[in-house]
């Protein structure tokens, strides 16, 4: 007779356990994933860069960046202009800000990836490499 009146009982806690709930996980680049407006209001500098072992913000001191609505990209410091392109896309499932600038100079080739969305506000954006052997981290700040 136990096991009658048990039968409802855990039908019930099993039932309400399984219930699909709403989707309260926040995704890398908070509600709104979209960056393009974000990034394409006004001049940009790299407050935080890390790379493999070590943190080599300085390299890009005196840097403007200016992310245009058309997806051109300028990088200037001391009257030199690097130009290039930037993107929006989502790969993996993980929204990510795609960087691409024409030169030669080293530092600034480091940039150049598909970079993870990790968080954005209106003054700061924060990108990260996706693989882990890389581990590289990316933040601008607005100026």
């Amino acid at each position: 007779m136990k096991r009658i009146l048990w039968a409802p009982v855990l039908l019930t806690v099993l039932s309400t356990g399984c219930r699909n709930k709403a989707n309260t996980n926040v995704t890398p680049g908070g509600s709104n994933n979209s960056i393009s407006e974000t990034v394409a209001s006004g001049k940009w500098s790299v407050s935080y860069f890390y790379d493999k072992d070590k943190e080599e913000t300085s390299d890009y001191s005196g840097y403007s960046f200016e992310f245009k609505t058309d997806k051109t990209l300028s990088a200037t410091r001391s009257g030199t202009t690097t130009t290039g392109t930037w993107n929006e896309t989502t790969d993996d499932g993980l929204p990510r800000l795609v960087i691409m600038l024409n030169t030669t100079d080293d530092k600034l080739t480091e940039l150049n990836d598909d970079w993870v969305i990790e968080s954005k506000t209106d003054t700061q954006i924060k990108l990260k490499d996706d693989n882990p052997d890389r581990n590289e981290q990316l933040h601008f700040n607005k100026q």
